[in-house]
């Protein structure tokens, strides 16, 4: 797991560090952290995908926190940003660029407790790939960037975005959707598609409107389990 800590005052910066640590020692994973002591030396380092979890000051001479947040958005909107502030003045500007968690200063175990737990689970999440065949080269998709997967006369779909990847692999479409099926994100929905919970904007009497735009038929069987999968997802998740 890698961890920036973008704080200009080195006693918060090394607490901060202590604490996370000591933490992490409980966890399996390899952590790497490192330290800037401000935004503009965050952002000459910064690069799309260095870093899972970004603790960012507010309050910097210069660059602000939430000027440094709002480039980091642009370059790598995959972290996850938890401000670090010892006044609750700024929270609407975290809440505009989607801040995981504010903390409040001194940092305490306790406040590091709260904020990891869910920041471990959502870095493992980012993490998960699909790889799949196309022709003689092996992809690796991340499940995160996965709308849905579908059945296509002898091919396999899987959307993007805007992006639509064709394979006609010999994998079955039970096989290769399997591993998105034990993400708590993905849904089938009916035979030969299944779609990814965190990308449907709304559900119709016999589609799912996706966030960008395409309306998947949900088989009538299914319709009140895909409803009731859609609203505790967002309920979870909001």
């Amino acid at each position: 797991m890698n961890v920036a800590i973008v704080e200009d005052s080195q006693k918060d910066s090394q607490l901060l560090l202590s604490l996370l640590t000591e933490y992490m020692k409980h966890y399996d994973f390899n952590l790497k952290i490192e330290g800037f002591k401000s935004g503009e030396e965050f952002l000459s380092a910064l690069e799309p995908e260095r870093f899972d979890l970004c603790f960012m000051d507010i309050y910097m001479e210069r660059l602000s926190g939430v000027e440094a947040a709002e480039r980091l958005r642009e370059i790598d909107p995959q972290c996850l940003v938890i401000f670090l502030t010892s006044s609750p003045d700024y929270m609407a500007e975290g809440f505009r660029l989607r801040a995981w968690r504010y903390l409040l200063k001194p940092v305490t175990m306790e406040s590091i407790r709260e904020a990891m737990a869910e920041c471990i689970e959502q870095t493992e999440l980012s993490r998960r790939r699909l790889n799949v065949n196309v022709g003689r080269k092996e992809v690796s998709l991340p499940f995160s960037k996965i709308y849905y997967v579908a059945t296509a006369n002898r091919n396999i779909e899987i959307h993007g975005r805007e992006a639509v990847l064709i394979t006609n692999t010999h994998v079955t479409f039970e096989r290769l959707t399997s591993p998105l099926l034990e993400d708590y994100r993905f849904f089938c929905v009916g035979k030969g598609l299944v779609i990814n919970l965190q990308f449907v904007k709304h559900i119709e009497e016999s589609c799912a409107v996706m966030l960008n735009g395409d309306r998947l038929p949900i088989s009538r069987r299914k319709r009140p389990e895909v409803s009731a999968a859609l609203v505790q997802f967002q309920f979870e998740n909001e």
